[in-house]
């Protein structure tokens, strides 16, 4: 199963922006989508999810919700936890320093390991590149002392575990992209280091908003599209991305990727090309 929680759609008579709170479950062999019953969530945008399965929880941090008192954005620090075997949303009891309200921060779960580790993100206006750690067994933040220097604030920045590593790569603060490659590492216990590795290949070009996902090689890690607000197309439109790059994460090299492929019913599922932002990407 997949499941989809949140994000924004566009109101057709009004077309003002709303945030949505919904579950939808699409069933991957089936190809169907259904909504469970009462199991809407509190509506959010630009929040990071992150799935516990020895647990079946689906564990949800941050993002941006509307002040039901002045009706304007605002991002939170809220933790919801959804039960995936019953269904059922409840907010764990969390304890330690809470990280800054925030979204477009991206948020990893090592191999093996109870801890999500979240960094960046951008909060009310200000950029971010602090890291926090969730200790997702007693629901405990801690803030660790990390060896190196941490990249430049960012959000909507991208996020791969790749063994004690989470490899980060783009995103922008709010003046430029960036397309540069950061590691954090595990050193084992509370000890964590920032390292920049030089990559070769043709990089991709700076962008934000993309997704990345880790291929069964558990070297490879693949990017496909986002944008880059601060330039413009040939029509004068912000520039999205419908390309993919690989990453070797061994040699440290960039290549470029396959060609994105509609691979939906033609009949239910309208094809909008390959050119996207802010998407989700899953295997």
């Amino acid at each position: 199963r997949l499941i989809v929680y949140g994000g924004k759609t566009i109101a057709p008579a009004t077309f003002d922006a709303k945030n949505l709170g919904d579950i939808m479950v699409y069933d991957i062999l089936d190809h169907t989508w259904t909504e469970p019953v009462n199991c809407k969530g509190v509506p959010r945008t630009w929040h990071s999810s992150n799935f516990l399965p020895d647990r079946q929880l689906l564990l949800c941090f941050g993002g941006d919700m509307i002040d039901d008192k002045t009706g304007k954005t605002t991002a939170t620090d809220q933790v919801m936890v959804l039960d995936t075997e019953i269904m059922l949303w409840y907010p764990p009891s969390v304890t330690g320093t809470t990280p800054k309200s925030r979204s477009g921060h991206s948020a990893s779960l090592l191999h093996d390991s109870s801890q999500l580790i979240v960094f960046g993100g951008v909060s009310n206006g200000k950029w971010i590149n602090s890291v926090s750690i969730l200790e997702t067994n007693r629901w405990h933040w801690s803030s660790p002392k990390i060896m190196g220097d941490a990249p430049r604030p960012r959000s909507y920045h991208s996020a791969t575990a790749v063994g004690d590593c989470i490899i980060f790569i783009g995103g922008n603060n709010g003046k430029e992209c960036f397309n540069s490659v950061h590691v954090l590492e595990s050193k084992g216990g509370d000890s964590w280091a920032w390292s920049h590795p030089k990559v070769g290949g043709k990089a991709p070009s700076p962008r934000t908003g993309h997704v990345a996902t880790l291929l069964d090689d558990n070297k490879t890690i693949l990017i496909y599209g986002g944008w880059d607000p601060n330039t413009e197309d040939d029509k004068g439109d912000d520039t999205i991305f419908g390309d993919s790059f690989l990453l070797d994460t061994t040699t440290w090299t960039w290549q470029k990727g396959p060609r994105p492929r509609f691979v939906g019913d033609s009949k239910k599922c309208e094809n909008f090309g390959a050119h996207r932002v802010g998407h989700s990407a899953g295997k």
